[in-house]
């Protein structure tokens, strides 16, 4: 407040009282310091927000991308095709394990006529001897040759029924695994065609949903983008708060500087008056350039701000993404491919056992093998042992004759059991050709991999987790965000209670001057010096161009450079500040 001596004559005006406007000007200055605290902080905060929800799109946008669903899309329709052919797979299991019993069966045949050919041959056998103890002299060599060749029938014996007994058993086989492929066949029956074709319909709807994410995905985190972009432009407008702090400050200053200036002064009332009156008009000019430059803009971050609003409400739509979630869709489709997993696994047991089959069928054929060939031996002993009977029977004259006959029969039935053994290695070849051509038939199977199905699992097990746990968090994450966003905007509140404050300011300052000062004649020293003073504490170049149209004469070209000087310095940094921060987002 400024006090004057009454020792004038001449009325003069009432000296301005700024203290009122000084009062409003800090309130001004403090919530404008608060609120573009809070709010710079707010942004920030959103920024970070809007950032991690890019990144989270980002991955949902990976994890569900193009590729990634036609290669799913791509290996259920392949399963679903395997599935359709299972029957058919089956058939021919089926068809195999029939002809391999039925080979087993023409087996048993053989070796029923090989061991009736042995039974008769040991008859003859016994016969050489009691015909030889009977009615020759030297009958112990004909009983040695007889109990050798019991021996060897013996041995002949016993090497079919071993064969026989191996057969037994991997008919025994042949016959479990056609129960499995039979009980198999129910399980068939019941899954399809119904699995495969609604495998076949699932595929196209999670192709279609997987897509669908993807596109959303893909356009939220555009929007997202877009408002990280206008968030950071809003973090540089937000510097007019700290411009408009900075020159209220030096508005108060001026204001206090003015009344010591005029306090101390040497002049008359009246020129105390017009001096007073000549710097309140430089500071009302301040704060009205003041105003209406943080009105323009606080504006542009108002506009900024409500445009963010309304961007944060598009986000929103990630909310519908997780009702597409894993429920009823992935989850379910992953469900349902457990159970054919279960099927895949009687599928995956039936090729094994057909497999193995397969393999101890030809290692039994290798075993038969060798024991027919071991009946071929006794067989080639018998037949000499006969030629040897018949040679000494020969030398015997008519004593030899019934052993000769005997001998005769030995050497025809070891011709029979010849072709009885060779008949039998024709059927264990065609027992060994189907076994192996069992592995050709298992091909078809190959359609259906277990292995390749639990990939097919794991990937929609993931995919249904993102979609149930990601998307349910983005959602949360974009609501979050868009409030946080709308928050800080109604926080500022810009116009109504800040930018109004300032412009009554700068009335109260204006009207407070009252008239134009022309006279300048005796108040020059004590005005300049008081600009002189109020200059030192400006930073901004507008302030200086406001200035420099009060400055006393002499002041002028001084103060018009460091305006410019200062208006492009300024300008410079505001640019750098905001290529500063482009570079920090980008």
């Amino acid at each position: 407040m400024l006090i004057y001596p009454q020792a004038f004559a001449a009325p003069v005006r009432a000296a301005f009282d700024a203290s009122d406007t000084l009062r409003h000007l800090e309130d001004a200055r403090a919530l404008i310091e608060t609120r573009f605290s809070d709010a710079g902080e707010r942004l920030a905060g959103s920024l970070g927000m809007v950032g991690s929800l890019i990144e989270s799109l980002d991955r949902l946008g990976v994890t569900l991308n193009a590729q990634s669903v036609s290669h799913t899309t791509d290996e259920l329709l392949s399963t679903a095709a395997g599935l359709t052919a299972l029957p058919d797979a089956q058939a021919g299991r089926l068809s195999y394990l029939n002809r391999l019993k039925n080979a087993g069966a023409a087996l048993e045949i053989h070796i029923d006529g090989m061991r009736i050919t042995l039974r008769y041959l040991r008859a003859f056998a016994l016969n050489v001897k009691i015909t030889a103890g009977s009615t020759i002299r030297s009958s112990a060599e004909f009983a040695g040759f007889a109990e050798n060749m019991c021996d060897q029938l013996d041995l002949g014996v016993s090497q079919l029924n071993e064969l026989a007994d191996e057969l037994t058993r991997l008919i025994v086989r042949l016959e479990e695994a056609e129960a499995f492929e039979q009980r198999l066949d129910g399980t068939y029956k019941a899954l399809i065609p119904a699995v495969p074709e609604k495998l076949v319909v699932d595929a196209k709807a999670i192709g279609l949903q997987h897509t669908r994410i993807a596109e959303v995905a893909l356009s939220v985190a555009s929007i997202a983008r877009d408002i990280q972009t206008k968030v950071g432009k809003a973090l540089v407008a937000l510097q007019i708060g700290d411009i408009t702090r900075q020159r209220i400050e030096h508005v108060q200053r001026a204001i206090e500087v003015s009344e010591a200036a005029i306090l101390q002064a040497d002049l008359s009332p009246e020129a105390r008056d017009r001096a007073q009156r000549r710097l309140l008009h430089m500071v009302a000019d301040q704060m009205a350039d003041t105003a209406s430059d943080f009105e323009t803009e606080a504006m542009k971050v108002t506009q900024s701000l409500s445009g963010m609003a309304r961007d944060t409400a598009d986000i929103l739509s990630i909310h519908t993404l997780s009702k597409a979630g894993g429920e009823g869709g992935l989850r379910d489709l992953e469900t349902g491919l457990g159970k054919v997993g279960v099927l895949i696994g009687d599928v995956s047991a039936a090729m094994a056992n057909a497999d193995r089959i397969s393999s101890e069928t030809v290692s039994a054929v290798d075993a038969l093998s060798r024991r027919v060939d071991t009946i071929h031996r006794v067989k080639r002993d018998i037949q000499q042992m006969a030629i040897n009977s018949s040679l000494r029977c020969n030398r015997l004259g008519d004593i030899g004759k019934p052993l000769s006959v005997i001998a005769s029969e030995l050497g025809s039935h070891a011709s029979q059991l010849e072709d009885s053994a060779d008949q039998t290695l024709g059927s264990l070849k065609a027992l060994a050709d189907l076994a192996g051509g069992i592995t050709t038939a298992l091909s078809s199977d190959g359609k259906v991999d277990a292995a390749r199905l639990e990939v097919v699992r794991d990937h929609l097990r993931r995919a249904a987790d993102v979609v149930e746990h990601d998307l349910a968090g983005l959602s949360s994450h974009g609501r979050a965000t868009a409030d946080s966003l709308t928050l800080a905007a109604d926080q500022l509140g810009l116009k109504e209670d800040l930018g109004d404050v300032l412009h009554t300011a700068a009335i109260a300052l204006a009207e407070g001057a009252g008239p134009v000062v022309e006279d300048l004649t005796d108040i020059a020293g004590v005005v300049g010096a008081a600009m002189d003073e109020i200059g030192r504490c400006y930073t901004m170049g507008r302030e200086r161009e406001i200035h420099a149209l009060y400055a006393m004469p002499g002041q002028i070209n001084d103060d018009a450079r460091r305006a410019e000087t200062d208006a492009a310095d300024t300008a410079s940094a505001v640019t750098a500040d905001a290529e500063e921060f482009d570079d920090i987002l980008f």
